[in-house]
């Protein structure tokens, strides 16, 4: 506990608030879910209810397992020793942490530390996504997306019998619900089921929309940074870009968060287009 307490002490504030909207969001999105649109679409315990609940549970097992894996894993590579004089082929110096770094190595100003592979900061884990934790935060986008699209379309029933026939003002409750109630046009229930509606349909859209820039990188085997400079020197083909961010089970880690497996290297070398360690 100490430990931890001391791990998020070293937060910002910023990052507290969004790992805390990240986790009571999810718990109520759950609660949401299962006991409020699946008792609605079910009757009872139902084969059709107990799926629901078994595919909800899967859902948030898999989705908060990689987002508390990603936030134990270290991805800065402290405990490897950087060679120091010179620096190697392919290394460069950081001023801010007066080391020499590894090729794909960039410092981050919020963690206040170079990161190995570094991918971007995410603040909903308080921890950069690198070399030792891509798969645990590719992972749990994918969850996420799939979660919602699911999620999205198994309400739409529930939803339509709160909002009754369509109309023009159902197209702007959606789109602005504080607009409709104001005007009294829905009710505050309908008024709260709409609004979870649209906060669902926004967040299937931004974490689809992350997850597109996920596999576009993982197709030229990039970095965000190196998508962005256009870097397409490590790209090893579909299948082994996919080997260096999941490691050698990569199918498996689909199936459950703590299934181990091994991301080739350590973060320190890698390989270019002509197979050489760089």
């Amino acid at each position: 506990m100490g430990d931890l307490g001391r791990w998020l002490k070293s937060r910002t504030n910023l990052e507290k608030v969004a790992m805390l909207v990240f986790l009571l969001g999810g718990i109520f999105l759950l609660w949401y879910e299962l006991c409020h649109i699946a008792s609605f679409n079910h009757d009872g315990w139902s084969m059709g209810y107990i799926f629901n609940v078994c595919l909800g549970i899967i859902f948030a097992v898999n989705i908060y397992g990689n987002w508390v894996m990603m936030m134990l894993s270290d991805p800065t590579g402290r405990d490897i020793v950087f060679p120091c004089g010179p620096t190697p082929p392919g290394w460069r110096y950081c001023d801010v942490c007066v080391a020499n770094r590894p090729p794909r190595s960039h410092h981050c100003p919020v963690c206040k530390t170079c990161i190995l592979k570094r991918d971007h900061h995410c603040w909903f884990a308080g921890t950069c996504v690198g070399h030792a934790n891509h798969r645990y935060f590719f992972v749990l986008i994918v969850y996420i997306v799939v979660a919602g699209v699911y999620c999205n379309l198994y309400n739409w029933s529930f939803v339509w019998s709160v909002k009754g026939e369509f109309s023009l003002w159902t197209i702007v409750s959606f789109i602005a619900p504080h607009v409709s109630i104001v005007l009294g046009y829905e009710s505050l229930y309908s008024f709260l089921i709409t609004s979870l509606s649209t906060i669902g349909f926004s967040l299937t859209f931004l974490f689809s929309w992350l997850l597109q820039i996920q596999l576009a990188q993982v197709v030229h085997g990039q970095t965000r940074y190196e998508r962005k400079k256009g870097i397409k020197e490590y790209d090893q083909g579909l299948w082994e870009n996919l080997r260096q961010i999941l490691g050698n089970r990569m199918f498996l880690v689909f199936l459950f968060p703590w299934i181990p497996s091994s991301v080739p290297g350590d973060g320190t070398k890698f390989y270019s287009h002509s197979q050489k360690v760089i």
